[in-house]
């Protein structure tokens, strides 16, 4: 008996920033992230139709600074802010957002996540350092999820 499997990568996502400070760049991040449980759920809703209008509409800032863990739901001392602009090419969407020199001042922003338009997160990436969010800086950029 002929057997087929259907083999399918999970999903992966690239997160860019920069960091400008007065308008001129001062830092560059590259990296990667974890889709969460609860990111995962929402991705089933979604293919089954039973969460309509609940799409990943948010990026998010927070002050954790924990490793990232595939059942977390929140982010500490959350901020969420809309996105500037969403793509699809092929089986890649990317998510724009910049974060003027008005939002989230005072966070010390360790970690990012998106965010669908129920605040149900769907993914999360924690960093190392700190990018201190002062009424001079602004945060440009994408995440890029791949399926």
């Amino acid at each position: 008996m002929l057997q087929f499997q259907d083999a399918v990568a999970p999903c992966k996502g690239e997160f860019h920033i920069d960091v400008l400070k007065g308008g001129r760049l001062i830092d560059e991040i590259h990296d990667h992230n974890l889709v969460v449980d609860v990111g995962r759920i929402r991705l089933a809703e979604l293919a089954a139709g039973t969460k309509a209008n609940k799409h990943i509409t948010q990026i998010g800032l927070g002050s954790g600074s924990e490793t990232e863990d595939a059942s977390d739901i929140a982010l500490t001392d959350q901020i969420l802010l809309p996105l500037s602009n969403v793509t699809v090419t092929g089986r890649d969407v990317r998510f724009d957002f910049f974060i003027d020199t008005d939002e989230a001042n005072g966070l010390k922003v360790h970690e990012f996540g998106l965010f669908c338009s129920d605040g149900t997160m769907f993914s999360h990436r924690v960093r190392a350092g700190v990018i201190e969010k002062e009424n001079d800086i602004q945060l440009k950029g994408y995440w890029i999820l791949h399926f």
